[in-house]
């Protein structure tokens, strides 16, 4: 919604010029690149499977390949949608959404429980 917005309003800023079009061609490419590698599933680094434990979580991609590491705290565990950040023990990063529909309702809600109870940071100043 976001990017159709920006670029509604980069049309009526220019005046529909061709620079106006070149922020709607890039927001499609984006949305596109998005729905065809998380929302079907495309991308050889899309996540097919997922296991953990309160010491590491490892998800299973498409072309294979496994990523195992720790969830960062900056991941979040929402009813209908879950950021996924994950370090791995070489320092490399990964990022993945995960929608209500991504798999069994009772695994992700677990997941959610695991998230939300296991990567919590302290709120509260300690004197």
């Amino acid at each position: 919604m976001v990017w159709v917005v920006l670029s509604l309003c980069g049309m009526g800023m220019f005046n529909w010029s061709w620079l106006a079009l070149v922020y709607p061609a890039l927001a499609a490419v984006v949305i596109g690149r998005w729905v065809w590698r998380y929302a079907w599933l495309k991308s050889n680094t899309s996540v097919v499977a997922m296991s953990w434990t309160p010491d590491e979580v490892c998800c299973y991609l498409k072309n294979g390949d496994q990523v195992s590491g720790r969830i960062m705290t900056k991941s979040a565990f929402n009813p209908y949608f879950i950021t996924l950040h994950i370090i791995a023990a070489d320092g490399r990063k990964f990022w993945w959404p995960l929608m209500a529909d991504s798999g069994p309702a009772d695994v992700l809600r677990k997941l959610r429980v695991f998230g939300r109870w296991h990567n919590q940071n302290p709120n509260a100043n300690q004197n």
